[in-house]
């Protein structure tokens, strides 16, 4: 069940992981072999050693695999890695040119880098991030709304309602709301556990403002199908306040991570787990103050 709006763009592209060779083709004009088997190579990097002061397991927050349809095709196929970002992060630019090395090593072929911006801020700072290289280069690929295609036609929603559900959360972030439209109605028509995780998701990233114009279309049956999504969706439940909540959770544990690398301390993979996991503002503002004191990082967790 996704409790943010970050997963649930990582969700729909792994409920839909060919989306993403065909937004490099259709989106980004790259020239790509004809695929056949695509898969979910989540955990692709779990076994290489610690990189750029990390000092546990490097996850990206998706990486998918294809292999060439035909055998002799000296490419062997084509890799993506997915990268959702809610706000800015510096430590990314370097972390995501480790990821996108390491997977093309790992599996010996082409591999891309997908952004995903949830605000223009941080597409904004996306897009930059190739003009410090030596020389300057475009070596990061960023779907915002400036790129990816306004799905605004039901028949299309319906034959890929992934595409049409990623297509109104990006558009959504400038007022768009004809795509969330027109993504809500295909995602209330699929007979499977997508309904309830599409329409939630659809739904958390909406202002309230704007989501009575995006019901309106509705019949009086799926305005009471959706209620119930409601009730049982954590996702869409008061959306605003998770939302808001994750937020300041997410930013509240990057303080915290921040605080101990410029000290020149670090966590271990899972004490860095155990931070983002966190649900409490109080405690991860504890361990912040913590943080500015202590000589070794997990000593933070000691009360």
């Amino acid at each position: 069940m996704p409790s943010s709006l970050h997963q649930g763009v990582v969700a729909l592209l792994r409920d839909d992981p060919a989306l993403a060779f065909d937004l490099l083709r259709r989106a980004f004009e790259l020239e790509l072999p004809a695929l056949g088997v695509i898969r979910d190579r989540h955990g692709a990097l779990d076994r290489f050693a610690p990189c750029l002061g990390d000092t546990g397991e490097l996850r990206p927050d998706l990486v998918i695999g294809a292999e060439a349809l035909d055998a002799e095709d000296p490419s062997g196929g084509a890799a993506v890695i997915i990268e959702v970002q809610r706000r800015v992060d510096p430590r990314k630019r370097w972390r995501i040119a480790v990821y996108a090395a390491l997977l093309a090593e790992r599996l010996a072929r082409p591999t891309a880098v997908i952004l995903v911006p949830l605000s223009d801020a941080t597409a904004r700072w996306a897009r930059g991030l190739g003009a410090h290289e030596l020389p300057p280069r475009r070596w990061l690929l960023v779907l915002d709304r400036q790129v990816m295609p306004r799905v605004v036609e039901l028949s299309r929603a319906r034959a890929r309602p992934a595409e049409a559900l990623l297509s109104a959360l990006l558009h959504a972030v400038a007022d768009d709301f004809e795509p969330c439209r027109v993504a809500l109605q295909a995602s209330l028509e699929l007979a499977d556990d997508r309904r309830w995780r599409y329409a939630s998701t659809l739904m958390s990233a909406v202002p309230a403002a704007a989501r009575e114009s995006i019901l309106g279309a509705l019949s009086m049956a799926e305005r009471e199908e959706l209620t119930e999504l409601e009730r049982n969706s954590i996702a869409y439940h008061d959306g605003q306040q998770v939302g808001e909540l994750a937020g300041r959770l997410a930013e509240r544990a990057q303080l915290l991570l921040t605080v101990l690398e410029l000290r020149g301390l670090a966590l271990d993979a899972p004490a860095e787990a155990r931070v983002h996991a966190c649900e409490d503002l109080d405690q991860l503002t504890r361990w912040i103050e913590r943080a500015k004191r202590v000589d070794v990082a997990a000593m933070i967790f000691r009360e």
